[in-house]
């Protein structure tokens, strides 16, 4: 059964803010280490389906665009690792 998982990223404007909004939402284990690197490892080792929606995400992309990017091709490259996780980005 299907998992989703609605994130408000609306006035989050670094990146311990985005960490600790992902650590609320998801599931995550003890060990997460509250970074990209460690996010791809969470995502692409997910065995159930989870389909992950990010919303308001305008602030987060406006004040921290790089690492928006970052976070951006990191979502592309899980989805197209592990058929098991769907993400969406809306502004």
């Amino acid at each position: 059964m299907e998992k989703v998982f609605y994130i408000d990223l609306s006035g989050i404007k670094s990146k311990e803010e985005f960490h600790n909004a992902l650590e609320r939402e998801l599931p995550l284990p003890e060990y997460y280490g509250g970074n990209l690197d460690a996010l791809y490892d969470v995502l692409t080792d997910v065995s159930d389906e989870w389909n992950i929606i990010f919303y308001n995400s305008s602030d987060l992309k406006l004040g921290m665009e790089k690492y928006f990017s970052s976070f951006e091709k990191l979502c592309r490259n899980v989805t197209r690792e592990n058929e098991c996780v769907r993400i969406r980005i809306y502004p």
